[in-house]
């Protein structure tokens, strides 16, 4: 059977300037990664509209639970009050001791959690998730539609998730 992989592959000197720092800004985020149980660091960079950057590591706890970068960053963007502005995010991943050699997507809390975001940006189906090895070798490129199709998001419920202006007066 041949599987074929969801995306596009893509050279680091392909990719646009943007996408580069924001690769470049996971890869620094994973630094700071805790994962003492597994050895697995993620590091992930979100892009907004406006070309700010919020990033995200892994933390994971002895009872089990642990929270993932992609997350992390998304919700480090939404406390900037970026939430509603988000256009890209990257993610890239190393083991404690050696390089990654295959890309790693976000799991399927993370693909609902990329979406809801999309939706509110006004984005949907065409945010873009940039996924890449340690050493920048293998970088895919997919969209949220790709990695989680026949999405259910806020609209799916009745719920407006029109773009509005962060509140400037109390």
């Amino acid at each position: 059977m041949v599987i074929r992989l969801i995306g596009d592959q893509v050279s680091f000197k392909e990719l646009s300037r943007e996408y580069q720092k924001l690769l470049k800004a996971a890869r620094k985020a994973f630094k700071k990664a805790y994962s003492p149980y597994f050895n697995f660091l993620v590091g992930a960079a979100v892009l907004t509209t406006r070309d700010e950057i919020a990033t995200g590591t892994n933390f994971e706890t002895a009872a089990g639970d642990s929270t993932c970068a992609e997350r992390a960053a998304l919700l480090k963007a939404n406390s900037q009050g970026y939430g509603d502005r988000c256009r890209a995010i990257a993610v890239i991943t190393r083991n404690r001791d050696s390089p990654t050699t295959e890309i790693s997507a976000p799991c399927g809390r993370c693909r609902q959690m990329i979406y809801e975001v999309a939706q509110r940006s006004g984005i949907d189906a065409d945010f873009k998730i940039i996924m890449s090895t340690t050493r920048f070798d293998k970088i895919v490129i997919a969209t949220i539609g790709e990695l989680l199709p026949l999405p259910f998001g806020p609209r799916d419920l009745g719920i407006g998730v029109e773009r509005k202006d962060p509140v400037t007066s109390v």
